[in-house]
């Protein structure tokens, strides 16, 4: 079977985020999807609130590990990964936790993203070929990266906003509807990302949500 999944969206953990767990839900059951992955910023608080319930559809564990080079995508990580690693090193402890780890919007000179010369070196599992607020000039390099590494390429919004959830997102083809189906198959490179046209509206409260967590930070 296909799932629809968006494998990039922030929740109010991450702090840049207006997103709570149930509009987050909402979000995803109007954008048509089967579920989606929670990927806070260095944290794993929402992961703690999704384990041993039941939900309408599929949420997955994850988070976006800060690295020294960069950020990267933990799935199925339940345990915090301590910031400002290597990439390397980052990655290395994605696997030790049982995740995958995912090369989120690289090559984008407007966010903190692994250069290509990381990426190739680190082991990924997969490379975000489609990003809802990934420039469309970087497109062909990163698709032709994910390429020359040989793994999977996937789609997520980079949600912060209800509205973006499901933007980008990926068709996974899964044996079954679990955790363990959807992460075999995105090793096994079973997977389409795909991505909508977002409206510049949509990145106006993205921003200002950012500029209020960096004065808290004050």
């Amino acid at each position: 079977m296909k799932l629809k999944i968006d494998l990039h969206v922030h929740t109010v953990y991450s702090g840049d985020s207006s997103i709570t767990l149930e509009k987050a839900i909402v979000a995803a059951k109007k954008a048509g999807l089967d579920g989606f992955a929670i990927t806070d910023h260095d944290n794993v608080e929402m992961n703690k609130k999704i384990l041993g319930k039941n939900f309408d559809l599929i949420i997955i564990p994850g988070v976006e590990v800060t690295s020294k080079d960069g950020h990267i995508l933990g799935l199925g990580v339940l345990e915090p990964i301590k910031p400002n690693l290597s990439a390397f090193e980052t990655v290395k402890k994605i696997h030790e936790l049982g995740g995958l780890a995912i090369a989120p919007h690289p090559l984008n000179p407007f966010k903190h993203s692994l250069n290509k010369n990381v990426v190739e070196k680190i082991g990924v599992d997969a490379v975000e070929t489609a990003n809802a607020s990934m420039p469309h000039i970087l497109q062909f390099k990163v698709e032709e990266l994910a390429e020359k590494l040989n793994v999977a390429k996937t789609g997520g919004s980079d949600a912060h906003i209800p509205s973006s959830i499901g933007k980008a997102y990926t068709i996974i083809e899964v044996e079954e509807k679990s955790l363990e189906s959807i992460l075999k198959a995105i090793k096994d490179r079973k997977t389409t990302p795909l991505k909508k046209e977002t409206s510049i509206n949509e990145f106006f409260p993205k921003i200002w949500l950012k500029i209020k967590r960096k004065i808290k930070e004050l």
